[in-house]
């Protein structure tokens, strides 16, 4: 497993640990947190598909809530992941007019094409 695959799946098990999800990790949740890592990551032909940080944080935040890698908390793993992901790499994302929770709320229930999503996303949260 990718070592941030390993690293989203601690931050899970300290929810569950902690109450905030019902549901432990099995095995095909981790392989499903480990393909969004690995798409996030992606290199195609020396081509980075997210390759900035904003990007990346961005599409961690998508990608987890609108795959479902797991049974329960997607969109609370998502949105801590994705403050654990800004502050390691200095990001300022801009909440002030959306919180996060609604942002992950609105991801959910949009049915725009992914890419598309990321950048609108992108654009709300990194002025």
């Amino acid at each position: 497993m990718h070592q941030i695959s390993e690293t989203i799946c601690l931050v899970y098990k300290k929810l569950h640990k902690e109450g905030h999800v019902n549901f432990p990790l099995y095995r095909k949740q981790r392989l499903a947190i480990d393909s969004v890592v690995k798409t996030v990551n992606a290199n195609y032909f020396g081509v980075e598909r997210f390759p900035t940080a904003e990007d990346r944080a961005v599409a961690y935040l998508c990608f987890i809530i609108n795959d479902h890698p797991v049974t329960d908390g997607n969109k609370r793993l998502s949105i801590l992941w994705f403050e654990i992901y800004c502050q390691i790499n200095d990001l300022k994302p801009d909440t002030s007019e959306y919180g996060l929770d609604v942002l992950a709320v609105g991801i959910e229930k949009t049915d725009i094409e992914m890419d598309q999503l990321i950048q609108v996303v992108k654009s709300i949260l990194f002025i």
